[in-house]
């Protein structure tokens, strides 16, 4: 093959290479570099879901992602109802039932929204954020120092703060 056939192959290789889908390792990857400070956060808790990590486009990408946040909201939020069975004060109480019920909603409403409304799938994956900072903002406020609810907290945040990045990338409507 002379050097001009071996440049075109070449060529030819990296154009059909370039027109490729990203990989789900990919989407990951790019998704939490717009996560910004949480970057890392972001790619180990994406990374350790394979149905996160083999998303194959962004709606694949963003139902795993929300499908993971709402699983999540409604085990952390089993888990208020239970740490309030035994320390029944008004902060926890509130944090298991008003605030994570916004949550889980917020992350069910953004995953029936995904085919029908980018706009309102963003804006409910963004939202999902308001109730553990509302509850740990109670806490505070009530003088209540609890490691787990903090964790907890935190990692809902990350979540929705990864769904909202997530569905900026969805059309406005179907």
């Amino acid at each position: 093959m002379d050097s001009s056939a071996f440049a075109s192959f070449l060529f030819t290789l990296s154009l059909v290479l370039i027109s490729q889908p990203a990989s789900g390792a990919n989407l990951v990857e790019d998704l939490c570099n717009q996560v910004g400070e949480d970057s890392a956060r972001c790619l180990q808790v994406l990374k350790a879901n394979p149905k996160i990590a083999s998303a194959k486009n962004d709606i694949q990408l963003c139902k795993s992602v929300l499908e993971t946040g709402l699983k999540k909201a409604i085990a952390g939020q089993n888990y208020l109802k239970e740490v309030m069975k035994t320390n029944p004060v008004p902060a926890i109480t509130e944090c298991a039932t008003v605030h994570y019920n916004g949550v889980v909603g917020s992350f069910k409403g953004s995953l029936g929204e995904i085919k029908e409304d980018g706009m309102t799938a963003n804006y409910d994956a963004k939202v999902a954020g308001d109730g553990p900072e509302t509850c740990d903002r109670g806490l505070a406020a009530a003088k209540i120092n609890n490691p787990a609810i903090t964790a907890l907290n935190s990692e809902i945040l990350l979540l929705s703060k990864i769904a909202f990045f997530a569905t900026n990338k969805l059309p406005d409507s179907a």
